[in-house]
C-alpha cells in the first residue's frame, strides 16, 4: 500500500477515533443529564404522591365533617360510601347496604323517578324536594342536589348528593305562609279602616272597612300601588269641615309625628275616630300607617250613659235610704242627703272620718269590723246595728253592704245602704208581745174549752139518765107518742154530745204541732179501716205501698178517718165503694179518697170546709168533720179539693209535704 493510502487511512481513523470520544463524551453528558433529570423527576413524583396524599387527606376530612349528609350511590341506587351527617338524617350506615329508592316516600314514587332520569340525562339535579321515609319510620322532607361521577374516560361510574332535611323548614315557611294569610284575612276584615303608605304615598295595603269609610268603589287589592297625595281632596266632601280635613292630613304627613284619637265628623252624621302613626326603619322613613275607627255608637253611648249618670247620681242623692261609700280603712268617701237626715251629721262632718267610731255604738263596731273583712273577700250581706246620731239618740240600723271594685276588679272599699228600722224594731217588740200574749191567750182557751166540754156533758148525761129512768119507771103506762118523744130526747141529747166533743176536737187541731213522727200511712188505713162501723155493702180499697211521712200520728188518722167516713155516712148506692190511692212528685204527696155516693153539687164545693157547714141535714152530721180536714191540711201547709158529679160520687184531693 502506497504510503499516501496509508496516510490518508491513519488521518481517517484518527478523525474517527476522536469522533467516538466526542461521541463517547457528548454521550456521557447526556446519560449524565438524563440522570439528573431522573433524579428530579423522582423527587417531584414523591412530592406530587405527598401532595396527592396530602389533598386526598383533605378530602376526606371535608367529606367526613361536611355538614350537611353528603352520599354516593352506584348506578342502581345503592349507597357505596355517606358521610356521619347521612348516618344521622337516615338512620342507616353503610353496612346496611341501603338503596335509596326504597327510602322514597309511596306517594312520591313517580316523582322520583322523574328526578333519576333528569340526573342522568342532565348530568345533575338541583332544588330538588322530595319526601322519604327515614329508619325510625318518620317522615321527611329533604332538599337535594346532585351530580354524575365519571372516569377519567367520561364514563358515568356513580351519583353524588347532597341531602338536606328541610321538614322542619317547610313546616315554619308554612306556618309564615299561613300567618301571613291570617294578617292579611284579618286586616282586610277588620272594623277599623286600615291604610298603609310608603314614604311616597302610595297605597302598601288597604281593607274593605276604608273603602268603605270613604264610599271607594274599588277593593282593597285593586288600591294596592295607587298614590295618595290626592286622595284628601277627593274625599274632603265626606266630612262637615273639609278644609280643615284636608290641612291636617297634609300637616301630619309633612311632620311625620305620631297622632292619636282626631275625631273626624261627617255629614251623614257619623263620628270617625283616626290615627297617624309614621314607620321609621333604621332611623329612615318607610312611610306611615293610617287608621279610622267608626266611634258613632260609643260616642252616643258615652252621652247616654252619662244622662245615666246624672240620672242616678240625682235619685241617689234624694231616694229615703241613706247611701254611704267607705275605703279600705272605713273612712267615708261620700255620703247622699238622706243618709245626713238619718245621721244628723252634714257630709263636710263626715268626709275623711272613720264611719264605726263616729257612728257606731261599741256593740256594732265588731259587727261591723267583721263585715268589713267580708268585704275584702267579695262577700255582701244585710246585717243590724245600734247608731248613734249627732245628737246622741240611739237609733237601729239596717245596713246592706256590698264591696266597691275599680275598674281592674280590685276591691277598694265598700258601698252601704242604711234604712232606719227603728220604728220597725218598736212594732216588732210590740208583735212578740202580743204573740206571748196570744200563745196565752189560746192555752187558756183551750183549758177553757176542755173545762167546758166536761161542764156541759155532765147535765147531757144526767138529762139522758133522766130519761132512762123515766122510761124504766113508767114502761106500762107510757104511751107510743110519749115513747117516740123520749127517743128523739135521747137522738138530741147523743148528738148534743158529739157535737161538743167535736167541737173540743176541732179546737185542738192546730194548738200543737211540735209532735212530729216518722207515719205508716199503710198502717194508719188499716187501724181506721178496723175502727170504722162500715156497712157490708160498702167495699173499701186501700192502694199498696203507701208512703210513710213526717208528722203526728193522731192528726193524720183524724184527716183520713173523717174523709172515710163522711164517704160512708153519705153512700145511696146498694154496692158502695171507698178507694184510698196516692200519686208523688218531688216535693209532696197527693192522696185521693173517692166514694161512688151522693155527689156534692158545684157550689158547695168551698162550704163544706166551713165549721157547722154540711150538705144535707143528715142525722149523724154535726158540719164540722170537714172543718177538722181542712184545718189539719192547713197545719201542715197543704190543700184540698175535691171534684164531684151529683148521684155519681165524690173524690177528695189533698197534699202533704215530704
Amino acid at each position: 500500500m502506497s504510503d499516501p493510502k496509508i496516510k490518508m487511512y491513519e488521518r481517517a481513523l484518527a478523525r474517527e477515533k476522536a469522533a467516538r470520544k466526542e461521541a463517547e463524551r457528548i454521550l456521557e453528558e447526556k446519560s449524565l443529564e438524563l440522570y439528573s433529570k431522573s433524579e428530579e423527576l423522582k423527587i417531584s413524583n414523591s412530592k406530587l404522591e405527598d401532595l396527592v396524599k396530602e389533598r386526598t387527606s383533605e378530602l376526606k376530612g371535608v367529606f367526613e365533617n361536611i355538614v350537611d349528609a353528603y352520599v354516593v350511590m352506584d348506578l342502581s341506587g345503592t349507597v357505596i360510601k355517606m358521610n356521619q351527617a347521612a348516618e344521622e338524617l337516615l338512620g342507616y350506615t353503610i353496612k346496611d347496604g341501603l338503596n335509596l329508592i326504597e327510602l322514597v316516600h309511596p306517594d312520591e314514587v313517580q316523582k322520583a323517578s322523574k328526578g333519576f332520569e333528569e340526573l342522568y340525562t342532565a348530568g345533575s339535579v338541583t332544588n330538588f324536594h322530595i319526601k322519604i321515609v327515614i329508619a325510625s319510620g318518620n317522615t321527611c322532607l329533604v332538599h337535594i342536589n346532585a351530580s354524575l361521577v365519571r372516569n377519567a374516560s367520561g364514563k358515568v361510574i356513580a351519583a353524588q348528593g347532597i341531602v338536606r332535611d328541610i321538614t322542619q323548614e317547610k313546616a315554619a315557611e308554612q306556618r309564615l305562609i299561613d300567618s301571613e294569610n291570617r294578617l292579611s284575612a284579618l286586616i282586610l276584615n277588620l272594623e277599623s279602616g286600615i291604610l298603609l303608605e310608603d314614604e311616597h304615598r302610595n297605597i302598601v295595603i288597604t281593607n274593605n272597612r276604608f273603602c268603605d269609610f270613604f264610599n271607594i268603589p274599588a277593593t282593597p287589592d285593586q288600591l294596592i300601588g295607587v298614590n295618595c297625595k290626592n286622595a284628601a281632596s277627593d274625599s274632603k266632601d265626606l266630612f262637615t269641615n273639609p278644609e280643615e280635613f284636608v290641612s291636617r292630613i297634609n300637616t301630619l304627613t309633612q311632620k311625620k309625628e305620631q297622632a292619636l284619637s282626631d275625631e273626624l265628623q261627617l255629614i251623614d252624621g257619623r263620628i270617625l275616630e283616626r290615627d297617624f302613626i309614621p314607620i321609621y326603619e333604621d332611623g329612615a322613613y318607610k312611610g306611615h300607617l293610617w287608621t279610622y275607627r267608626d266611634v258613632t255608637l260609643r260616642r252616643k253611648f258615652r252621652e247616654s250613659i252619662e244622662a245615666e249618670r246624672q240620672k242616678y247620681s240625682d235619685i241617689i242623692a234624694n231616694m229615703n235610704l241613706g247611701l254611704i261609700e267607705v275605703n279600705l280603712d272605713d273612712e267615708i268617701l261620700m255620703i247622699n242627703n238622706s243618709f245626713e237626715a238619718m245621721s244628723g251629721y252634714t257630709e263636710a262632718e263626715l268626709l275623711g272620718k272613720k264611719g264605726m267610731e263616729v257612728l257606731l255604738t261599741n256593740e256594732a263596731r265588731s259587727l261591723l269590723e267583721q263585715e268589713n273583712k267580708n268585704r275584702l273577700k267579695g262577700k255582701s250581706n244585710s246585717y243590724e246595728v245600734e247608731a248613734i246620731t249627732k245628737s246622741g239618740e240611739i237609733r237601729h240600723w239596717l245596713i246592706s253592704g256590698a264591696p266597691n271594685y275599680n275598674l281592674n276588679g280590685k276591691v277598694i272599699g265598700s258601698i252601704g245602704v242604711h234604712l232606719d228600722i227603728t220604728e220597725l224594731k218598736s212594732l216588732e217588740l210590740q208583735k212578740e208581745n202580743l204573740l206571748k200574749k196570744l200563745e196565752k191567750s189560746n192555752d187558756e182557751l183551750q183549758e177553757y174549752a176542755h173545762v167546758v166540754s166536761h161542764d156541759l156533758k155532765s147535765p147531757l148525761r144526767s138529762i139522758n139518765a133522766l130519761v132512762n129512768w123515766i122510761k124504766d119507771d113508767n114502761a106500762d103506762s107510757l104511751t107510743k107518742d110519749t115513747v117516740e118523744h123520749l127517743g128523739m130526747i135521747e137522738t138530741t141529747l147523743e148528738k148534743m154530745e158529739q157535737l161538743i166533743s167535736d167541737v173540743l176536737e176541732y179546737s185542738s187541731v192546730g194548738s200543737d204541732n211540735s209532735v212530729s213522727e216518722v207515719v205508716d200511712l199503710q198502717e194508719v188505713l188499716a187501724d181506721i179501716e178496723t175502727l170504722l162501723h162500715c156497712p157490708e155493702h160498702i167495699k173499701i180499697n186501700i192502694q199498696q205501698a203507701l208512703p210513710s211521712i213526717n208528722a203526728d200520728k193522731v192528726k193524720i188518722q183524724q184527716l183520713f178517718q173523717n174523709l172515710m167516713s163522711n164517704s160512708i155516712r153519705y153512700c145511696d148506692k146498694e154496692e158502695g165503694l171507698i178507694e184510698v190511692g196516692f200519686t208523688e212528685n218531688k216535693t209532696h204527696y197527693t192522696f185521693t179518697v173517692k166514694d161512688n155516693g151522693i155527689g156534692i153539687p158545684k157550689e158547695y164545693h168551698d162550704k163544706i170546709f166551713k165549721i157547722f157547714q154540711s150538705l144535707n141535714n143528715h142525722k149523724d152530721s154535726t158540719g164540722i168533720g170537714l172543718s177538722i180536714v181542712k184545718k189539719i191540711v192547713d197545719l201542715y201547709k197543704g190543700s184540698i179539693w175535691l171534684e164531684s158529679t151529683v148521684g155519681e160520687g165524690t173524690t177528695f184531693f189533698f197534699t202533704l209535704q215530704k
